[in-house]
């Protein structure tokens, strides 16, 4: 299992080499084994993908919706939502947790793939590898970009396979068209795919027409028969982009949601230099990236090769537009970001040094302990929250801290969405309203967004002038809404509508936990859930901004003050909010 390096008097022993692998793949199962947090869009896509087998059609017009009922709707994920729902059947929640674990362990193995081939060590090829993971930790979510983040590198592989190790080969471009025809119906990502296969057919368009360019260069131009079969197959990968359920029309809609003056308050459509976000973690390595990414340019020079240069310019400029892309960026220059760095790494240095680093035994040991050692910190999540400061929590299935299950499942038990007409639900709760009530529509989430309605929403959230004759208009009678800050944050109850429905007599508070509330109009056919479940004095928003309400309630109404005190603290004996209210009024509760 041992064999000389030439010229060293270091032995590469691969059981060091395996040991270093597998301790990268458990370090990186760990680290993408995490709950859904805050993450809406999984439950509509995963909504979207039951519509869809259910009906056997890919709907063209909204069906989640009441306000934006028939508006133009195109999901051009649809390939994703199918997928994972039918994954769901089999395995549930976990089972989307154990794919996006899957999926991130093959792409990294593709990484190390061509990293190899470009005769990069194990050593820099881990280091790299576990640099770029948490230069996208960001975006490790089980959602259709995993999608675009497998086909990117499996279009690089193809590419600089053909032009680095199998010039003329053209048999594997052949693969091109199909990666596109099935990412054209996972996800746009595919635009940032074609931006890329466009710029390498460029780059050997400029060696055939300039072969000066690369005159010197290793790389030689491809002949005129070779260039053929690489514009033939480009243009048929563009071809099968269009074999979607809407056309070219897609691209219309898609291109069309990138003008939303909504976008404006979106985070990841923000500047990556925004003063907000420049300093967390995968921010300040996408920099790192981007401009110690300059050597690309160098090495191309150097190796007379116009590609990486081209491939850096372009998705530069790309990414600089908005947080949502420098993922894109990262993955994409990855290869030759370390390339280039590794060819001065390799002129720097003596040669017993660069033995050592690359090939000795001793970093591959040290990388695998570190590895290691950072599974049990992540798994217990202090490595997120304490030395991050990043809110995390490990494992699989659903972070209940931030998704309102115990919401949702009160909902469940007493019929409210089939009882009430029309819900007025906040923004981070629509798609989980619609997945877990299918036969109902919601008001908004983040699929059917668009200018219009996200006027209307935030006219009512924020209490602009006239928002209450909004919700009679509307025909809204029941009303939830999310705030997993509530607790560290309890002023959102004073600058959002959660004020107007806890103080006004004519909507009824009839669950609420450390961060959900659930009101109902008072109306008759929700008498009984009122007469049953209403919070009369204890509740978060009395105990912060009214505690007159509290007060008065254990003079005149104790009875009704003890039922809603027992019923809270049996429901959520850990809760935050309920205990703070023990601390402070329990004795004049129950006269002790």
């Amino acid at each position: 299992m041992t064999k000389v390096v030439k010229g060293t008097k270091y032995k590469e022993n691969h059981y060091y080499t395996l040991l270093l692998a597998i301790s990268f793949a458990a370090f990186l199962s760990v680290f993408t084994s995490f709950k859904i947090t805050g993450d809406d869009d999984v439950f509509w896509h995963l909504a979207t993908g039951r519509y869809i087998v259910e009906n056997k059609y890919v709907p063209s017009t909204d069906v989640f919706g009441y306000m934006t009922e028939k508006d133009e709707w195109m999901p051009f994920e649809w390939g994703w939502d199918v997928l994972t729902y039918l994954l769901y059947q089999v395995a549930g929640i976990p089972g989307l947790s154990l794919l996006r674990t899957f999926m991130f362990l093959l792409i990294f193995a593709l990484y190390l793939y061509l990293l190899r081939k470009f005769g990069i060590s194990y050593v820099i090829s881990f280091i790299y590898l576990f640099l770029l993971a948490f230069a996208i930790m960001d975006r490790l979510t089980p959602r259709p970009h995993l999608m675009s983040y497998l086909f990117f590198i499996l279009l690089i592989i193809i590419i600089c396979e053909y032009r680095y190790f199998d010039r003329g080969n053209y048999k594997k471009l052949f693969f091109i068209p199909l990666i596109f025809l099935i990412w054209a119906n996972m996800h746009m990502g595919i635009i940032a795919g074609l931006f890329l296969l466009g710029i390498y057919v460029f780059s050997e368009l400029l060696n055939f027409f300039f072969p000066k360019i690369s005159r010197n260069s290793e790389i030689k131009p491809l002949e005129k028969r070779e260039l053929i079969y690489l514009l033939g197959i480009s243009i048929l990968a563009i071809l099968v982009m269009f074999l979607n359920p809407n056309f070219y029309q897609t691209y219309i809609y898609a291109y069309e949601h990138t003008k939303m003056k909504l976008l404006e308050t979106v985070n990841e459509w923000f500047s990556p230099f925004h003063p907000t976000y420049s300093a967390s973690l995968p921010i300040v390595l996408y920099k790192i990236f981007l401009f110690t990414g300059f050597f690309i340019v160098i090495y191309s020079f150097i190796k007379k090769d116009i590609f990486p240069a081209l491939l850096y310019i372009g998705f530069a400029f790309y990414s600089i537009r908005a947080m949502r892309f420098v993922v894109d960026f990262d993955l994409i220059l990855f290869v030759f970001i370390v390339v280039s760095h590794n060819y001065l790494f390799e002129k720097i240095g003596s040669v017993k040094f660069r033995n050592l680093i690359y090939r000795g035994p001793i970093p591959k040991v040290i990388l695998s302990v570190f590895f290691i050692y950072l599974i049990v910190p992540i798994s217990n999540n202090k490595f997120y929250l304490e030395f991050l400061r990043y809110y995390r929590v490990s494992g699989i299935g659903i972070n209940e801290e931030f998704i309102p299950v115990q919401m949702f499942d009160f909902m469940k038990k007493n019929n409210v969405p089939q009882i009430g007409e029309r819900i007025f639900n906040h923004f981070g709760t629509g798609g989980f309203f619609v997945w877990n009530f299918p036969d109902k529509k919601n008001f908004i989430d983040s699929r059917n967004l668009n200018d219009e309605i996200f006027d209307k929403y935030s006219q009512i959230i924020s209490m602009k002038p006239g928002f209450e004759k909004k919700l009679n208009e509307y025909g809204i009678d029941y009303a939830i809404y999310l705030a997993p800050d509530l607790v560290r944050q309890p002023n959102e109850m004073q600058t959002t509508v959660i004020s107007y429905f806890c103080r006004t007599p004519e909507w009824k508070l009839i669950f609420w936990d450390d961060k959900s509330f659930l009101w109902v109009k008072d109306l008759p056919k929700f008498a009984d859930l009122i007469s049953k479940y209403e919070y009369k004095y204890l509740t978060p928003y009395n105990y912060m901004y009214n505690r007159e309400q509290i007060e008065k309630g254990i003079r005149e109404d104790k009875e009704k003050v003890q039922e809603e005190y027992n019923r809270k603290i049996n429901e959520e004996p850990n809760g935050v909010v309920i205990n703070s209210i023990k601390v402070i009024y329990y004795n004049k509760i129950f006269n002790k």
